[in-house]
């Protein structure tokens, strides 16, 4: 086990962080910009430092979970106070943050030109939220050379406990899986308030539609986790809008250096901004349904204790499990399909997801069949159109804006354009499809 620790970055997810490895017995140096974090992390244990190379000073490991890619490369190599000024011979460099794929060959492209080969370098994102950060069960990515997994091995099982998974492809490897995992993360945060919106503008109990709605198709791990939050009166940042609107650029840029079109992915980006435009980038992602709901932004809220009866929102909701059902299908769908685009393997990928706040009942269900090719769905690709035409016709009588919902319908009918309308609903996946053959095999 490691007997001391650097961290620099001590936010939301950090902070957790660094107090499990507090709480495991390890010594640990934190540092942040912000200074009443910095006072807090003492309290719990930890001790503090003023610039980023005090913090490494003679530390054989360091963690950097910092927000940005940028903020990791200004805290490791400004002139002044960077990291690299300081570090032991030999240290161990475990990058946690997310940032686009290309950044972490990039710190050890700028380590080199430093002279400093000698460091190693583990690209290591997280996922899992803040309960699995201070129990020390987060899902980590973790990518780099073997004598680097090596070294980090004790610090990283410390902070992923059984959740730990190597990602073959070298440095950056960790960051595309986490790209991927956020392409799911980001739809599912929209997705729930699009949902939820929609459940409380028909006038629905919003407590009892969150126990409906997460008990079949509809469930995602984002909806579980979200939701409790939009129904009690709780103004605690668990994880600011901003966060997921800089992991969504990050997909986005993706998409786009790879040439690959991620339509939900790109109409939930729209979304996230229009969320910040609102005035909303500092608060809990779960205020995101005030996007769709700006004339009664609490409305959710209020709507928790309404009274009505389970027959008259249960037939409601109905309509609103068809359109989750579909966008987590066409979700998990465009995720894989990325997964797979820049070069991932795709069970590894899946068990993965399975595991963490990507995941979902129809990711769970369906990427299955997609990898296997046994194509088992009841439903067919039309009767998901004709479902969610449906919820799509009631929406637009009431006004309401079904932004992913709509953008997934048009996936599904461009897969019926191509002859696929009685295939099984997976068949969406070959919208993805490029000339050199399918993404994903079928059985015959």
């Amino acid at each position: 086990m490691p007997e001391k620790v650097a961290f620099l970055g001590l936010g939301a997810m950090g902070f957790g962080m660094a107090t499990n490895l507090i709480k495991r017995g390890v010594q640990v140096t934190g540092y942040d910009v912000w200074a009443p974090t910095l006072a807090r992390f003492v309290s719990a244990g930890g001790s503090s430092a003023t610039t980023p190379k005090e913090t490494v000073k003679d530390m054989e490991f360091v963690v950097f979970m910092v927000a940005t890619a940028a903020q990791i490369i200004h805290a490791m190599f400004d002139e002044e106070n960077g990291a690299v000024l300081e570090l032991k011979k030999g240290a161990t460099v475990i990058l946690c943050s997310t940032g686009p794929p290309e950044y972490t060959p990039n710190v050890r492209k700028l380590l080199n030109e430093k002279g400093r080969s000698d460091v190693f370098l583990v690209d290591a994102p997280v996922s899992g939220g803040t309960i699995r950060a201070a129990n020390g069960t987060l899902t980590i990515l973790a990518a780099g050379e073997e004598s680097a997994l090596g070294k980090a091995k004790e610090t990283l099982e410390l902070m992923a406990g059984n959740n730990l998974y190597v990602i073959p492809g070298g440095l950056g490897a960790g960051t595309k899986v986490k790209m991927v995992h956020q392409v799911l993360a980001g739809i599912h945060i929209c997705m729930t308030s699009e949902a939820m919106g929609f459940a409380a503008a028909m006038g629905v109990n919003t407590k009892r539609a969150y126990e409906v709605l997460r008990a079949g198709e509809a469930m995602s791990w984002m909806f579980e986790n979200r939701v409790p939050h939009m129904l009690v009166e709780d103004k605690t940042v668990y994880s600011a809008l901003n966060i997921i609107v800089k992991d969504m650029g990050i997909v986005t840029a993706g998409g786009r250096g790879a040439g690959f079109p991620l339509f939900l992915c790109s109409a939930t980006e729209q979304v996230l901004a229009s969320g910040v435009s609102a005035g909303l980038g500092a608060i809990d992602d779960a205020a995101l349904v005030g996007v769709y709901l700006p004339e009664h932004p609490t409305l959710v809220l209020k709507l928790a204790s309404a009274s009505t009866t389970a027959e008259e929102d249960e037939k409601k909701l109905k309509i609103v499990v068809q359109i989750m059902a579909g966008v987590h299908l066409a979700a998990a769908a465009e995720a894989m399909s990325l997964g797979i685009k820049v070069g991932l393997e795709p069970k590894q990928l899946y068990e993965i997801i399975a595991g963490a706040a990507g995941n979902s009942f129809m990711f769970s269900n369906r990427t299955p069949q997609l990898l296997s090719g046994k194509w088992t769905s009841p439903k067919t690709v039309d009767d998901v159109i004709a479902e969610m035409t449906v919820s799509i016709e009631e929406a637009k009588k009431m006004k309401y804006p079904l932004h992913l919902a709509g953008t997934a319908l048009q996936l599904f009918q461009l897969a019926s354009l191509r002859g696929l309308g009685k295939e099984p609903d997976v068949a969406v996946s070959r919208v993805w499809d490029g000339a050199e053959g399918p993404l994903f095999p079928k059985s015959a």
